[in-house]
């Protein structure tokens, strides 16, 4: 048997509905040497059964379950990486999926490249039925944006050297969400611009399903993961002596009140607040925003309350940093 020269890992929970696109485009693959690791995160649906028609159907699928804690993508991504024989890996989610030349471009890019931790490829965003190329800016230093919360890439844009990642100990576990950028920024503090290429011109060869719910739960995982990401990162940041670049981290903040916080929805102000004083604490605020912040949130939650409004339809602008 030939070893496989790509792992591809695919946490999964509860997806019978949809794995089945993810798993075809692996097995669609115009390069043939890969092993496809999908590591079941405890569903209560059907996902065994269609995975294992997957596995029945070609020997290069493995189906594992999650066997230790905690729950969450980022432990089945990290079971899988224990597991894999490739000398390079990719992830791919369970609702996302590779166009059929992803795995030969890529190792084409490696033998021109060999030297480096990882390669990163661009992908296209599904929103409404409409697929678009997210394009990659070219950018001097990298770890800005994904501080900064501008997501430049998705977890499958990456192919890694299987050794680098192991270095990193893979996934940080116990985030509810941003598993992607905080795995990023780690190999970013670890490398230099030599270390890693962007291939920002080339064409997509993976795409990503884009479907967020802001509801309640999503809102909660956003604000426990904040609570984990800020502190870890910022002690990263002092590790690597960058601790100068996690004024950047203040997009973050942004992010939850742009994007996150709704009022009507949330209807938890407390966790705004406990978000300002975190950001206050990590010194990545002043005393005197914070303040002002608090101030401005009190008004905005309050007329919103009051009015009835959804977000879209109130001046939220001085929420911003």
């Amino acid at each position: 048997m030939i070893q496989p020269h790509i792992s591809i890992i695919i946490p999964t929970y509860n997806r019978a509905h949809c794995i089945g696109v993810a798993l075809q485009s692996v097995l669609d693959q115009s390069y043939v040497h890969w092993e496809c690791l999908i590591v079941d995160d405890g569903s209560t649906d059907a996902s065994k059964a269609v995975i294992n028609s997957w596995v029945n159907k070609d020997s290069r699928f493995q189906y594992h379950t999650r066997t230790r804690l905690p729950k969450g993508a980022p432990t089945c991504r990290n079971i899988g990486l224990a597991m894999a024989q490739g000398s390079y890996v990719i992830f791919l989610d369970s609702d996302d999926y590779l166009l059929p030349h992803c795995l030969e471009q890529r190792v084409a890019e490696i033998e021109k490249n060999p030297g480096y931790d990882f390669l990163v490829f661009p992908m296209a965003i599904v929103r409404t039925g409409v697929i678009r190329k997210q394009e990659i800016p070219v950018c001097e230093d990298y770890l800005i944006p994904f501080l900064s919360a501008n997501l430049l890439w998705q977890t499958m844009c990456p192919i890694w050297k299987t050794s680098f990642l192991k270095t990193l100990n893979g996934f940080t576990e116990g985030y509810p969400r941003f598993n992607d950028p905080e795995l990023m920024i780690r190999a970013l503090l670890t490398v230099v611009n030599s270390d890693f290429k962007v291939f920002a011109d080339f064409e997509y060869d993976t795409v990503h399903i884009r479907e967020t719910n802001l509801d309640v739960k999503f809102i909660n995982k956003v604000y426990n993961s904040l609570l984990l990401f800020i502190p870890d990162i910022t002690m990263a940041l002092k590790q690597s002596h960058k601790i100068n670049y996690k004024k950047y981290l203040a997009g973050y903040l942004h992010l939850w009140f742009r994007y996150i916080f709704t009022p009507t929805k949330s209807k938890n102000p407390k966790q705004s607040v406990q978000l300002l004083v975190l950001f206050y604490r990590q010194d990545i605020i002043s005393f005197r925003k914070m303040f002002n912040l608090m101030l401005r949130l009190f008004i905005y939650v309050s007329t919103s309350l009051l009015m009835k409004q959804p977000i879209n339809k109130l001046n939220y602008k001085y929420l911003y940093l």
